[in-house]
């Protein structure tokens, strides 16, 4: 699998278990494989099988979201020879404060890399605001990274927290506990996201995918770039007129083709 990934995302040399190749690995996924929850929108289940993983994004051109797209770059950083740990994640971004208990359950999940040159977090499925870089663990001092400074500090009782630096502010993304996350515990949190009535994955259209020094979203009816961040960051967004629109910018901004008669792609556009 690992040739068909590398071709899948640009990259001719081979890597090694080392941090300079899990940092060129992020940066390449990330520019490549799009984030998004098509199939969700579409009401088609999403697995978390490496085989229909793989079938999906590298053979098929697709993205996916956090289970999928974790899943496959834990399934390549092993075949290179990484020590790998899958864990769990409350989504904390946009929620509201939790100092009473948790009110998020977990939604996302992240990587736990063990290198000589420590632990980092790993992470090419939280769109729009991850970092696409390793982030060290264990280090107390913010960390200047290509999506900007990044921090990881103690939250609730065992857990952590990687925040952001969002224009003179830290805002936490996710909080975690560091313990291996077992593959059932996987699957259910896969399936209450892409189930689940309520859930953030069943109620919103997500697109995302970092091209050069931009990010560029889709949520729901609004497609939007943004070049930079924090205080610099410049933000342009334009609405999605119909669906042969959003077809066109799935096709020739994120690499996504849908044949035009697909139905249901556009259930979250405002209604002409």
């Amino acid at each position: 699998m690992l040739p068909a990934y590398l071709r899948r995302i640009g990259l001719s040399s081979p890597p090694k278990a080392d941090l300079p190749s899990l940092s060129r690995l992020m940066a390449a996924h990330s520019a490549t494989i799009p984030f998004e929850n098509c199939d969700v929108v579409l009401r088609r289940p999403i697995s978390m099988e490496i085989a229909d993983v793989v079938r999906k994004l590298v053979d098929g051109g697709r993205g996916g979201y956090c289970f999928e797209q974790n899943t496959l770059l834990r399934q390549v950083l092993e075949e290179v020879g990484f020590h790998v740990t899958p864990l769990l994640c409350r989504v904390r971004w946009g929620k509201p404060d939790d100092a009473d208990g948790p009110n998020t359950t977990f939604t996302h999940m992240a990587l736990k890399v063990k290198l000589e040159a420590g632990e980092f977090l790993v992470d090419v499925g939280f769109a729009g605001i991850n970092s696409i870089a390793p982030v060290a663990l264990g280090v107390d001092a913010p960390q200047s990274l290509p999506e900007g400074e990044f921090r990881v500090v103690a939250g609730r009782p065992g857990y952590d927290v990687l925040q952001l630096l969002v224009k003179g502010e830290w805002r936490s993304l996710y909080t975690w506990q560091d313990v291996p996350a077992p593959l059932v515990d996987q699957e259910c949190s896969n399936w209450y996201s892409c189930t689940f009535p309520k859930a953030r994955f069943t109620t919103s259209f997500f697109v995302c995918r970092v091209i050069g020094d931009e990010r560029h979203h889709i949520l729901n009816d609004v497609y939007a770039t943004r070049k930079g961040h924090g205080f610099d960051a410049v933000v342009e967004s334009t609405q999605i007129r119909d669906k042969a629109h959003l077809l066109e910018l799935l096709d020739s901004v994120f690499g996504l083709s849908f044949p035009a008669d697909t139905v249901g792609l556009d259930r979250y556009l405002a209604p002409n």
